[in-house]
């Protein structure tokens, strides 16, 4: 462990990682420390498995301009729009991209990977015996077939939901 204290301060002071990332690491290795003894008794299963990219939903400036765009530069069609005021342009039969008046114009809010027998409270529990934070979000206007939402971040602090395989807005 020690030796990997001192590469990873190596590298901080080399310019080769931010102090975020430095902080990161060291607290990956500290937890990895702590549940060492458990991991090695009994190792903690995947959440679930990743089947599909099921979308990524865009934060855009006007909604309708974006979907205008991406209808006549790939010929993309609106298959739904969710209450609160996106809407979800089809990718093929198992996906699709959200457009979404969110904060930040031109960059992407998050990505959703599609995964098999989908239960939001399940995951987040599963999540959390991996040390991740999840939350639920039960609010029906954030999609065309009623909430349970599940969102965490991964260790960058992209934001990623899960979705049951196959699902479209």
């Amino acid at each position: 462990m020690e030796k990997q204290i001192e590469e990873l301060v190596t590298r901080f002071e080399n310019k080769g990682m931010s102090r975020r990332d430095l902080v990161r690491s060291l607290l990956g290795l500290a937890g990895t420390m702590l549940a060492s003894p458990l991991l090695s008794a009994q190792q903690v299963a995947p959440v679930a498995l990743g089947r599909s990219m099921n979308h990524v939903s865009l934060s855009v400036a006007d909604v309708n301009r974006s979907a205008d765009f991406y209808s006549r530069v790939l010929g993309m069609q609106i298959i739904s729009r969710p209450a609160n005021g996106g809407l979800n342009m089809g990718l093929g039969a198992e996906s699709f991209l959200g457009l979404y008046q969110f904060q930040n114009p031109g960059s992407m809010h998050h990505l959703c990977i599609g995964v098999d027998d989908y239960d939001a409270d399940t995951m987040a529990a599963r999540l959390e015996q991996h040390g991740i934070a999840a939350s639920v979000s039960r609010d029906p206007a954030n999609r065309t077939s009623g909430g349970d939402q599940l969102y965490f971040n991964d260790p960058d602090g992209i934001r990623v939901q899960l979705a049951q395989h196959g699902y479209l807005g």
